[in-house]
């Protein structure tokens, strides 16, 4: 793993999307992925003002998203797929040259799974995998106990999930599932780059960086990846 201490949320942001951008331009006509969620919105709206600026070449590149919450589509306010229109499709002055979002409102979610490994399959393996680590360790939807040998799969929510999504839909919405990339896919990226900001993550961290490999906590398999970065402001790092 390669430790990068930022300091700050703002330093953490950029320099995750200067990685990303690096393996663009080693492999132009790649494909890359970035999750939803407070941690990465400043490294999404980073990225895409690389991309305005000319710095970072998207045109032949594809991207697909990480994970969804079954049961809502891109028009819902909370939605993996809203962030994704809203942080980053929609404020790219040049567009990538395709592009996959999870409808996790899909009728028919198998099938949406299926789609999901197969635009993988078609133009992966990732290039660029930007995950976060949730306080249980997850990865995407890759809770607790979940099989590492997984491709794109759907899973129940893990009671910290649970609690943790009140934060983005309040009592509006109730999912229990959701649909995700799987470890076996974000372990085949040729990078991957963990992001952390805020003491609150702190323990968390600590344990998928220096804790023994675990499905306990889906995030220290990352400790077998050949070319991690762990992107963390100093807060999240205080433990590391």
């Amino acid at each position: 793993m390669h430790i990068v201490v930022c300091k700050d949320y703002e330093e953490m942001s950029r320099r995750a999307a200067e990685i990303v951008a690096e393996q663009v331009k080693k492999r132009p006509d790649g494909l890359i992925s970035f999750p939803g969620g407070d941690t990465p919105l400043g490294m999404v709206h980073v990225f895409a003002d690389m991309v305005n600026e000319g710095k970072v070449d998207i045109s032949r590149t594809h991207y697909v998203s990480l994970d969804e919450w079954v049961g809502l589509s891109n028009e819902d306010e909370g939605s993996c797929g809203l962030f994704n229109q809203q942080n980053l499709l929609s404020r790219l002055q040049h567009p990538f040259a395709g592009t996959h979002i999870i409808n996790g409102a899909a009728e028919d979610i198998e099938s949406e799974r299926v789609a999901l490994n197969d635009y993988i399959s078609q133009y992966g393996p990732l290039d660029a995998s930007v995950l976060g680590i949730g306080m249980n360790g997850h990865l995407g939807f890759n809770e607790n106990g979940v099989d590492f040998d997984l491709d794109a799969h759907i899973i129940p929510l893990s009671e910290t999930t649970l609690q943790v999504m009140t934060k983005y839909f309040g009592e509006k919405f109730h999912p229990t599932q959701g649909i995700s990339q799987g470890i076996r896919q974000i372990m085949a990226a040729k990078t991957v780059i963990l992001i952390a900001n805020g003491a609150h993550k702190a323990e968390i961290l600590k344990k998928a960086v220096h804790g023994p490999v675990t499905n306990e906590v889906p995030a220290s398999v990352l400790q077998n990846h050949p070319n991690c970065y762990v992107v963390a402001d100093e807060a999240a790092a205080a433990l590391l």
